[in-house]
């Protein structure tokens, strides 16, 4: 997946979330959410915007590239797919699915995902 990190998913996972309820997302915003200091978020959307995935304007404003936007949505859909696996079919309470979904999300091989998008009746 484009040799990001785990770290990186998150980053560009919680920027199209953000962007999705709407508004600018800006640097403070990612930094807030992921419950990081500004200069790491600042590292991160840096090394975003070299391998081409997200833009930052001068005043913090952050955008992702289309191919950033895919890749983000990948991960949301594998993030939902988890989160749904584990709540739906083995009972787990949403607040534990969602920070295991997030830590197993990133883990998982293709074939695995496929088949748990072909077990789930996901699109």
């Amino acid at each position: 997946m484009n040799e990001l990190k785990k770290s990186g998913e998150d980053y560009l996972e919680t920027i199209y979330n953000l962007s999705k309820q709407g508004g600018t997302v800006k640097s403070v915003d990612v930094a807030m959410a992921l419950k990081v200091t500004k200069p790491s978020t600042h590292r991160a959307i840096e090394n975003l915007v070299k391998k081409g995935l997200a833009n930052k304007e001068t005043y913090g404003q952050v955008s992702l590239t289309s191919e950033g936007e895919r890749l983000a949505k990948e991960i949301t859909k594998k993030h939902k797919a988890v989160t749904m696996l584990l709540t739906k079919v083995l009972g787990v309470s949403e607040e534990i699915a969602e920070v295991d979904a997030c830590k197993i999300e990133h883990e998982l091989s293709e074939e695995t995902t496929k088949r748990l998008y072909e077990f789930l009746e996901i699109e």
